[in-house]
């Protein structure tokens, strides 16, 4: 357990703290002759190990930077390094149960005498909080609580991580990356996963979406929810990671990837609400086998002229419809219409390349590096050559959930006909 920086001060000096030392190890790094790459990369590897070490304690905005990071540039870093930064996805710090024990008490008065068996050690420790299980009237329940100072820490946290990255040169891998869009939607993002009653709102409505459907969504518990705690029925079972390691068979692997295709899918075309944070952390295998969901901090709601617009935009990349599809495309804000022909030529080869798993009569193999190689290369040409076009934040946050989605396909080691699914897209629902 740790104590978690809430000062301004003390946050914004460990993360400048960190900034020096990247810095002075790249300095270092360009003056030093090593004997060898490997040597190199063990200094590399330290370097990320020391710097996970403090985004985990900060939690907050850091935590979910480096988070995002290990699954956003996970093909341009040594694979030694993401594996570091894909701890930041485990357990790690949690603040003492004194601590939690002090916040429930503000949070709930009086209502906090109706749990019993609070555990002390928290069961799951994330970027925003920490959940411990207890128990309200006989009842197997968890509550997620807060960090103090979490939710106020991220607009300047933001802003010392920028300085940050920039001197961190072990991110800019094979290009300059601009990672102005990705700060700009982790700001987004927190703000809106930090206010548990947004959270709570979002959780009853993907209740209602998917009563009596494949999926199982927990009862929240909104009599004994807050601003800073949320409270729900426990769900016993696996997250996504660890089922897997059990080795499970293909079949059971098969269902569960054509349920986590059908999920994105019917979220975003039927429903219009969409939960976008890819961490398989946010599901769990439950003991009958069925697929749980059990975190909307970072739902969105799109309304239907979006949807349609995103719709046809796909539908006309399907059809090869170019003029079609940069006229609804400038509609959405997608491209903007001062464009030069070339930015406008990246841009629909993007598109045409990202719908093209689903338009394929073959099966899709999630395990083709090349494939998300060479859609991440499309996405920066494109921010490269646009000089009007701002990043379109619908599409980050939609593209990024679907590419989440295949990263933990291409673990399942299996393959899916896509174009069986394009139903979706049309209207048609569940093939």
């Amino acid at each position: 357990m740790s104590k978690i920086p809430t000062s301004l001060f003390g946050r914004g000096t460990k993360l400048l703290g960190v900034a020096s030392k990247i810095a002075f190890e790249e300095v270092s790094s360009r003056l030093k002759t090593w004997e060898n790459e490997s040597e190199k990369l063990r200094s590399k590897v330290q370097l990320a190990q020391d710097v996970v070490k403090t985004l985990s304690q900060l939690k907050g905005a850091s935590m979910k930077l480096g988070q995002l990071l290990s699954l956003d540039l996970g093909d341009y870093l040594p694979p030694e390094i993401v594996k570091v930064l894909g701890q930041l996805h485990a357990e790690a710090t949690f603040l003492p149960y004194d601590e939690i024990e002090t916040i429930l008490r503000r949070e709930l008065g009086e209502r906090f005498h109706d749990f019993a068996e609070i555990s002390e050690r928290p069961i799951a420790a994330a970027s925003i909080g920490q959940v411990h299980r207890a128990k309200l009237s006989g009842q197997e329940v968890v509550i997620k609580v807060q960090y103090p100072g979490v939710a106020e820490s991220i607009p300047s946290d933001l802003r010392m991580l920028e300085l940050l990255l920039k001197q961190a040169s072990f991110l800019q891998g094979k290009r300059d990356t601009d990672l102005s869009p990705l700060l700009a939607e982790v700001e987004e993002v927190l703000i809106k996963e930090a206010d548990y009653e947004h959270e709570l709102r979002m959780h009853v409505k993907y209740r209602e979406m998917f009563q009596g459907s494949p999926y199982h969504v927990p009862e929240p518990l909104s009599e004994y929810s807050t601003g800073k705690v949320l409270t729900q029925e426990f769900v016993p079972g696996l997250g996504l990671t660890r089922w897997l390691e059990t080795g499970p068979s293909e079949a059971k692997r098969q269902e569960f990837a054509e349920l986590l295709i059908k999920l994105y899918l019917e979220e975003i075309f039927v429903h219009g609400l969409v939960q976008t944070d890819p961490n398989p952390g946010n599901f769990i295998v439950t003991p009958d086998e069925r697929l749980a969901l059990i975190d909307f901090g970072a739902a969105r709601e799109y309304g239907p002229d979006f949807v349609a617009g995103y719709r046809k935009i796909l539908l006309a990349s399907r059809n090869g419809d170019r003029d079609a599809l940069l006229r609804e495309s400038e509609q959405l804000g997608f491209i903007d219409p001062r464009e030069e022909p070339a930015a406008k030529d990246i841009y629909v080869a993007m598109m045409d390349f990202l719908a093209s798993p689903f338009r394929d009569d073959l099966p899709f193999d999630f395990s083709d590096k090349s494939y998300f190689t060479r859609s991440r290369d499309l996405s920066w040409e494109m921010s490269r050559k646009c000089k009007f076009t701002p990043p379109p934040k619908e599409l980050i946050f939609l593209h990024r959930k679907l590419a989440g989605t295949f990263i933990f396909l291409k673990r399942l080691d299996i393959k899916i006909r896509l174009k069986d699914y394009w139903s979706f897209v049309e209207g048609a629902g569940a093939p």
